[in-house]
């Protein structure tokens, strides 16, 4: 089955930071078969057209020159265009170089799939460009629907919907979403979430590894750093946390320009146990999960969204880190309090530092927590099980 795979985040190049879970799925849905193309934004430095693994990979150049391409990757399309003018003049020339870029891959191959992951914009090209013998699949992940609400984005939202032949979201927040919005497409909706690779994301020994580290007690973060993250929160929480475990670190992986606004205000609080890493590549991602006594996602709903389901947390709980998540969009849905994790009030940094505080504290907690949370990434968010669901559902 020959299927063409429109996303607006992929790997630009190999162990690239940027976040992989499309390339994920598309490569082993091409071990079960299928034949395989993603169409993604190029990037400065990267190849137009190449074989990644097992899938053809094809970037399409939305400006010139090529070092003037600000819209898409770092912090994501919606925080880009919001912070940056050369982002936001980029829109019209992405959207239009996708759309001739997808036209010319859709005459070319005789395709039965499209796969448009986000309604939009791939969303709405792939609606527009699908033909009567082709099917189209979108996955919404989140920042596609909870911040886009006005009518435009709505209109918008709806024409994907109703030309769509499937829907799958990450999350049963994001399903509840949708269907509060658009409830007479409800039969089209399916969940499955993105997966996690148990084999990657497993405990590993990694004292020698992180001799700084040993005497630290670690507290991780990972992602894009953005207002969404509610990483300021967890900063501020930070003196707290010292007052009760003085050998408390912080770490915080990810890139963003929000981050300079969190350097000012580890600054302002005169803290010396909080260290910006930058960007990981994922396959390292392991070695700090691994490393750390506790992950947090302090993530909030803010004007770019919400977390639609909080991959990093499977990740985490997957290596058997203990983990503290807030109770918004998908998070609530992955953490079962006291039993694989800790749920809080989002925007509070004292209930943060509560939350870490009873973990740095606690060893039976702290390993009750790590071992249901391997056995619920195992059960539940496999790459095994989430390809399984969309390899059947290509099939259909």
């Amino acid at each position: 089955m020959k299927s063409l795979v429109l996303t607006s985040t992929f790997p630009r190049w190999k162990n690239d930071t940027t976040p992989s879970f499309v390339y994920e799925l598309s490569s082993r849905l091409a071990q079960k078969g299928h034949d395989i193309i993603v169409l993604a934004p190029h990037a400065y430095l990267a190849k137009q057209e190449e074989k990644m693994n097992n899938i053809y990979v094809h970037r399409f150049q939305y400006f010139i020159p090529q070092k003037l391409q600000k819209l898409a990757y770092g912090a994501g399309i919606i925080p880009n265009a919001k912070r940056s003018p050369a982002a936001k003049l980029n829109i019209p020339f992405f959207i239009l170089s996708e759309y001739l870029a997808a036209s010319k891959l859709i005459n070319k191959y005789n395709l039965e799939v499209l796969h448009a992951h986000w309604l939009i914009p791939q969303g709405i090209i792939a609606a527009m460009l699908k033909k009567d013998s082709t099917k189209l699949i979108v996955s919404v992940h989140g920042s596609d629907l909870f911040p886009l609400k006005n009518t435009l984005f709505r209109k918008m939202q709806k024409f994907v919907l109703k030309n769509c032949d499937a829907c799958t979201v990450n999350s049963e927040a994001t399903k509840n979403e949708i269907i509060s919005r658009f409830p007479e497409y409800r039969s089209k909706i399916k969940v499955i979430p993105m997966g996690v690779d148990t084999k990657l994301f497993t405990h590993k020994n990694v004292k020698l590894k992180f001799k700084k580290y040993r005497d630290n007690k670690i507290i991780l973060f990972v992602g894009r750093l953005n207002e969404q993250k509610g990483i300021n929160y967890l900063i501020k929480a930070m003196p707290l946390v010292n007052k009760k475990i003085r050998n408390a670190r912080l770490l915080v992986i990810g890139e963003g320009e929000y981050k300079k606004e969190l350097q000012k205000i580890a600054d302002f609080l005169s803290l010396n146990n909080v260290d910006f890493l930058g960007s990981v590549a994922h396959k390292k991602l392991a070695d700090y999960y691994s490393l750390a006594d506790v992950f947090v996602l302090p993530a909030v709903t803010s004007s770019i969204g919400t977390e639609g389901q909080g991959l990093v947390l499977l990740e985490a709980m997957s290596c058997g880190t203990c983990v503290v998540g807030t109770e918004t969009g998908g998070i609530k849905f992955l953490i079962k309090n006291n039993e694989n994790g800790l749920l809080i009030r989002e925007r509070n940094e004292n209930d943060l530092a509560e939350s870490i505080i009873k973990l740095l504290s606690d060893d039976k907690l702290r390993q009750k927590l790590s071992k249901n949370g391997i056995k619920f990434v195992k059960e539940n968010y496999s790459w095994d099980i989430t390809v399984k669901k969309f390899d059947a559902l290509y099939k259909s």
